[in-house]
């Protein structure tokens, strides 16, 4: 039987019905759900008794949860946050469990509580002790990764080092060969600076780019001008596309797979997936029911990779 451990993210947010409603979609025998959160929330949401017996949630029995405010960030939603991601990390260790789903969390909530925070990926790479993580976003049209993730623009020019480029291929490559059994990865990098790709104006960063490429006995191509290479044909040309920076690989993959998309951290001992959106404040605010096909193919993604 397979295991899968899922946090419920922010208990003020879209987590936990998000994850009862993909529960409820694979209704599977076979897979053995571990949830993480609060039993004060889910027993509010009446989805929960309907599935309650497809998974063993693990109480977090956060302080004071019911006096949190739904739809919005405070000291209790983001210590229940970080509570139910280290419960996660310790059950994932004491069972040897290799899987795990992590609903989306707020970083403003979070950092009320523990000031460093960045997010899941360090997070878990300092757990770990792994130095070398990357965000891949995968849905059924493509792969990107994000070189860099949450820097501001200004900075971004100053992290673009050979060095640091040859350790994203590399990782690139063998997480592309190992998780996703493609033989012989093909990868395409953007550039930084507007219409510079290949041959033609090309400025400093380029240059550090293609030395890079030069250096990697793999199959990286480019750099090529970002405005191009989203297009269509090249999302079956390549395995995976590398971005420079957030924006400029998350635009284009919210634009295409906004309600499909997974967020997969390669480079950790475990699988972790997470929906590529939010906590979706603003929708519980309005009393809607967010969409969770993200969640879905988060967590069908976390059971087809194999580690």
């Amino acid at each position: 039987m397979e295991k899968i451990i899922i946090t419920s993210g922010d208990p003020a947010g879209c987590g936990p019905y998000i994850v009862l409603k993909a529960i409820q979609k694979i209704n599977n025998p076979n897979i053995k759900f571990f949830v993480i959160g609060d039993y004060k929330i889910f027993s509010k949401i009446s989805i929960f008794w309907k599935v309650k017996r497809y998974f063993k949630l693990i109480d977090a029995n956060t302080a004071d949860i019911e006096k949190i405010k739904y739809g919005y960030p405070s000291i209790i939603s983001g210590q229940a946050s970080l509570n139910y991601i280290d419960i996660a990390l310790n059950f994932c260790k004491k069972y040897k469990i290799k899987r795990i789903v992590t609903a989306p969390v707020s970083k403003e909530a979070i950092k009320l509580v523990y000031k460093d925070f960045e997010g899941h990926t360090e997070y878990l790479a300092k757990y770990f002790k792994v130095k070398n993580v990357e965000m891949m976003m995968v849905s059924d049209k493509l792969r990107i990764v994000l070189f860099t993730r949450h820097n501001v623009l200004r900075d971004v020019s100053k992290l673009i080092k050979k060095n640091s480029l040859i350790k994203t291929f590399f990782l690139v490559y063998f997480s592309l060969k190992n998780l996703f059994y493609i033989k012989n990865p093909k990868i395409a990098i953007a550039s930084f600076n507007p219409h510079a790709g290949i041959d033609t104006f090309l400025e400093k960063e380029e240059k550090i780019i293609s030395s890079a490429i030069n250096s990697f006995k793999g199959r990286i191509y480019g750099p090529y001008p970002a405005d191009t290479l989203f297009l269509k044909k090249n999302f079956s040309k390549y395995d995976c596309l590398i971005c420079l920076y957030h924006d400029q690989g998350m635009m284009p993959f919210k634009m295409l797979s906004f309600k499909k998309g997974v967020n997969l951290t390669i480079g950790l001992p475990i699988i972790r997936t997470s929906p590529a959106h939010g906590v979706a404040y603003d929708i519980i605010r309005a009393g809607k029911n967010p969409f969770y096909s993200s969640m879905l193919e988060a967590i069908r993604l976390a059971l087809i990779l194999k580690i």
